[in-house]
């Protein structure tokens, strides 16, 4: 629970080098598992970044309702699968961490959450806090 009383978000957020020459396949295999993850429920969505400095490095993040969301995902069969094929893309030195998100007040005391655009504009913040 966050301190307004709802549920924690969470992002996972990966850290990822793709291998030359596989970039449609990750990209291909990335589709099918963010397809797969949308169906789940308590997903909020996703993010894939590539690195101007690197090409090869990419940052993917995902937002869940909850850790139990997650896990859910996680557990599942189609998961294991589909990650899987998008691993084989990839180079070992890929890094991933579940986050919650924290909600913080603002000088006026009202919770805000800038990700999502709600609250008080440039005051408030959000705060991702490793689990």
């Amino acid at each position: 629970m966050t301190a307004t009383g709802s549920p924690a978000r969470v992002r996972v957020v990966r850290l990822l080098r793709v291998r030359a020459g596989r970039e449609a396949d990750f990209l291909r295999s990335y589709r099918e598992v963010r397809e797969s993850a949308e169906r789940v429920p308590g997903h909020l969505g996703e993010e894939l970044c590539r690195c101007l400095d690197d090409p090869e490095r990419w940052l993917l993040t995902s937002e869940w309702a909850g850790a139990e969301a997650v896990g859910r995902w996680r557990e599942g069969a189609a998961h294991r699968v589909l990650v899987e094929s998008m691993n084989a893309c990839l180079h070992e030195d890929r890094w991933t961490a579940v986050f919650q998100i924290e909600e913080v007040a603002d000088a006026g005391g009202a919770w805000v959450d800038v990700h999502r655009g709600r609250g008080g504009g440039p005051k408030g913040e959000t705060r991702l806090t490793g689990m």
